[in-house]
């Protein structure tokens, strides 16, 4: 193992930055055969943005309704800003019913997806504006970091496939579009 550790530093160096800040969602992914997978890079998310032909008052009704049937804890809601999220919390293989892996790219180990064995810190947040024509412009924002559970490894920054902020795009919308009782 210890000689392992001036060829992973090496790696690091190889990989890292000339300078400047990063762009886009890039991701440096370093393989180290017995060892499995470290991301060694990662610029900050970029919000998946869908519009939806309801009002914003309506959408902010439904979107509580959505984070719980995710399983994703609310931890501040902000009325005049339209905004739900969860500032972050420690998850392990499955948000509600649903794979880690289905969301996140996280690397991968001998056993599989990192997303489905490593500790995430997940933060979800979702941002409600007025669009055109009386309808809803719906920003969500998918953010994680994992680690290894077994080792003592800074955590990792993971990437979101999109599903999370699809579902919560599609179940709005789904909820919106059903007649109230």
């Amino acid at each position: 193992m210890r000689a392992l550790l001036p060829l992973v530093a090496l790696v690091v160096a190889a990989c890292a930055s000339s300078g400047g800040a990063p762009t886009g969602r890039a991701t440096e992914t370093v393989r180290i055969d017995g060892v499995g997978t470290l991301n060694m890079a990662g610029a900050s998310a970029t919000a998946s943005v869908t519009s939806l032909a309801y009002p914003i008052d309506q959408a902010w009704a439904a979107l509580r309704t959505v984070y719980d049937s995710l399983a994703i804890p609310v931890t501040t809601q902000d009325p005049a800003t339209h905004t739900i999220a969860n500032d972050g919390f420690k998850i392990r293989n499955r948000l509600g019913k649903t794979a880690l892996s289905r969301y996140l790219e996280c690397g991968n180990t001998q056993m599989g997806p990192s997303a489905d064995s490593y500790e995430v810190y997940l933060s979800v947040t979702t941002h409600l504006k007025p669009a055109d024509a009386g309808s809803t412009s719906v920003e969500s924002t998918v953010e994680a970091t994992a680690r290894p559970v077994q080792f003592a490894q800074a955590p990792s920054r993971c990437t979101s496939k999109g599903e999370l902020e699809t579902r919560i795009a599609t179940q709005l919308r789904t909820a919106l579009a059903q007649p109230k009782r």
